[in-house]
């Protein structure tokens, strides 16, 4: 039977900090609201088991850009050892969850600890995520790798998607067994990696390597990182294109632009806009997974560097997904930017031409207004005058004088003229336009 001593679970989750249209203050609200529910979780989950200082200071993302919030206690039967650190690295917050228990576990007891412990971790659908790698580590005692592979199946199941995995990738690090699970979302031609998260899972062979295996942490963050980011921007860049395609066909769909109210016609001449935009920041997400490729293949350079003349080392399985993003990523947004850059002309073109009937209808908006204006105007003026008239003429003395009746004359002679000196203006207004015409 597989036994697992000193299982260890990690989390490696990244929040983008800032850029592709997200602003400092919105990541940070976001990221504070992700803290905050971790903080209640653990407290509503272990009570007691942080102090009230510790979490101000987990929680005070501005002016503590590091902090470590470290917990123990008893959960479903397990004596759980847990901390969390949060850092910045590269315009990202950095959240590592390390959960583990000092005893020896057996593949059972282990799904058992994974459950316990995932409510403790962050929601991997939290705004502004990245991405997130789950690793599950300890002491290899006993088993074999058919028990090793069912135990990744399970466990699987347990954290990311209970359908199971559908792809996996073995390798070496410093002569320890590495073995990776994915899943994919997507025919062939657009597929992509499901929600964006890993599973791996590695087992020492003894105590000595599992604490040196603890000094190359560091430098799997940066490769875990910027797999994430890369696999992100692709991700965001195939909803973006699907939208701007929605958006372009919902446009081509009018048949005739210069029956639409003045209303429609901005609402479309902002969507156009809205095209134009939005191909920019395609452009932006290609240059992001080029840039992050780059900086992927050197940080996988320099484990293998790190790892010299200390035991086998075998990362083929990082440089196949390089191999995919330039055979596979790069090419499919690169060929959406040209599919869009063709069409450019044409959405520029209709962009100008609804905003001349913008302009137009507007300018026509703006003349009846001021007629109305004027005719209203010249109906009150007349009003007035009749009133002004009437006042210099005061009729005969009522044979009772507590009624208000010359008044009433007065008012209503005005309204009278008001009204019809208005229509008449309106009338010789219209002939003339149609004169004109």
């Amino acid at each position: 039977m597989l036994e697992i001593n000193a299982p260890n679970l990690y989390l490696f989750s990244y929040h983008l900090k800032e850029g592709l249209g997200i602003s400092l203050e919105s990541s940070q609200r976001n990221y504070h609201s992700v803290l905050e529910k971790i903080v209640g979780d653990i407290s509503r989950l272990i009570p007691d088991a942080i102090a009230p200082d510790c979490q101000e200071t987990f929680l005070a993302i501005q002016s503590q850009p590091t902090a470590d919030l470290k917990f123990k206690g008893t959960l479903h039967n397990h004596t759980i050892l847990g901390r969390y650190l949060r850092r910045s690295l590269h315009q990202t917050y950095a959240l590592i969850f390390d959960g583990s228990v000092q005893e020896r576990y057996n593949a059972h007891q282990i799904q058992s600890l994974l459950s316990t412990l995932k409510p403790l971790t962050p929601n991997p659908y939290s705004p502004d995520n990245l991405g997130q790698t789950w690793l599950i580590s300890g002491v290899w005692e006993h088993g074999n790798s058919t028990q090793i592979e069912k135990l990744a199946e399970e466990s699987y199941k347990t954290l990311i998607s209970p359908e199971g995995w559908h792809h996996r990738a073995t390798g070496d690090y410093v002569g320890v067994k590495l073995h990776e699970f994915w899943r994919t979302s997507g025919d062939n031609t657009g597929a992509t990696i499901e929600g964006n998260s890993y599973l791996l899972l590695l087992l020492y062979p003894d105590r000595e390597m599992f604490q040196a295996g603890w000094g190359f942490y560091e430098q799997w963050q940066q490769v875990l990182l910027s797999r994430h980011q890369i696999v992100w921007a692709h991700g965001q860049s195939q909803r973006l294109k699907q939208q701007l395609i929605d958006k372009y066909h919902q446009i081509e769909a009018i048949a005739d632009y210069s029956h639409l109210s003045l209303y429609h016609l901005k609402t479309t001449r902002d969507a156009l806009s809205g095209l134009i935009t939005g191909f920019t920041t395609l452009e932006s997400y290609f240059n992001w997974m080029e840039i992050h490729l780059e900086n992927y293949e050197q940080y996988c350079h320099q484990l293998e560097q790190d790892a010299d003349g200390l035991g086998l080392t075998d990362l083929t399985f990082l440089k196949q997904f390089s191999a995919s993003v330039k055979q596979t990523y790069l090419p499919r947004v690169q060929g959406d930017i040209n599919a869009f850059r063709s069409n450019l002309e044409r959405i520029q073109h209709l962009t100008q031409m609804i905003q001349g009937q913008v302009e137009i209808c507007q300018a026509q908006r703006d003349r009846t207004v001021k007629t109305a204006v004027a005719i209203a105007g010249v109906g009150v003026a007349t009003g007035c005058i009749v009133a002004v008239a009437s006042s210099m003429n005061p009729p005969v003395s009522s044979v009772n004088p507590g009624t208000n009746s010359g008044l009433s004359g007065v008012l209503l002679l005005s309204l009278i003229c008001g009204g019809v000196a208005s229509l008449v203006t309106f009338v010789a207004l219209s002939l003339w336009q149609k004169l004109g015409k």
